[in-house]
């Protein structure tokens, strides 16, 4: 079977771990060549190791994705190595557990540079090498969250972050039709990676519970009753990278087993 990604250039950031790595994977399955960037050296190194015995050829590299400077640097890295991107993949992602009452104005700045700054960022510079290229069927997908659509308790930095990256989709959808590229987020909701696991250990502690009971409580609102899988998430993202996608544009669609219906 032709692999439909073979000899496309993906580009995936929080590849490290979690919802990154697995949607590197998938790509690397399909033929991409892969640049993963995330900040942990070790990590993405060991990430682009395994990736590369798939017979793919993969960059990895440390970014802080929330500079500008950091991401011209690495984008003149990536040029001169593959020339054109065809696919972004913002995975990258933080999360903080603090009332919107308690949150120091450091901490919620972090929060969405990490979750929208970096996205809009890395789409500018993408956007600008596709249509100077003049990539066919470009295609920049976003994580977000079920977050972006329903307030959760303690986590209000976060919410509005995501819901700013679902505005963002809108009006990049709308700005880069015209060059072909398609724009588009995924809402997971429940999803068991490590970040999740941390989000239970500290978000429990406001909700007066042990982390195992506040895991049950949510679990317990999903219809489906489990976590979604990494793999999941990244086969939807995967599908929205590829050319069957091709005509859809603009949306921020949830994966959340049912918890939310919007």
């Amino acid at each position: 079977m032709e692999k439909y990604l073979k000899g496309k250039t993906c580009i995936v950031t929080g590849a490290a771990r979690g919802m990154g790595k697995a949607l590197a994977v998938k790509y690397a399955e399909q033929g991409a060549n892969l640049v993963l960037i995330d900040l942990n050296k070790e990590n993405i190194e060991a990430t682009a190791k395994e990736i590369a015995s798939l017979g793919v050829t993969v960059l990895p590299l440390v970014v802080d994705v929330t500079s500008s400077e950091e991401i011209n640097t690495a984008m003149n890295e990536i040029e001169s190595q593959f020339t054109q991107v065809d696919v972004l993949a913002n995975c990258a992602g933080m999360s903080t557990s603090r009332l919107i009452l308690d949150i120091e104005e450091d901490e919620w700045d972090r929060v969405f540079n990490v979750n929208l700054k970096s996205i809009y960022l890395l789409s500018k510079a993408v956007a600008k090498n596709m249509i100077k290229n003049k990539v066919e069927n470009g295609k920049i997908v976003s994580i977000s969250s079920q977050a972006s659509k329903i307030g959760e308790l303690g986590n209000g930095a976060y919410c509005a972050s995501k819901a700013g990256v679902n505005s963002l989709t809108q009006v990049l959808a709308l700005e880069l039709a015209e060059y072909g590229i398609a724009v588009n987020t995924v809402c997971p909701g429940y999803v068991d990676t490590e970040m999740l696991q941390e989000v239970f250990q500290k978000r429990s502690v406001i909700e007066g519970k042990a982390p195992e009971e506040y895991e049950e409580m949510l679990t317990s609102q999903v219809p489906m009753r489990r976590l979604a899988s990494p793999e999941e998430v990244a086969e939807f993202m995967l599908f929205l990278s590829s050319e069957k996608a091709n005509y859809i544009t603009g949306t921020s669609m949830t994966i959340a087993g049912g918890k939310t219906l919007l």
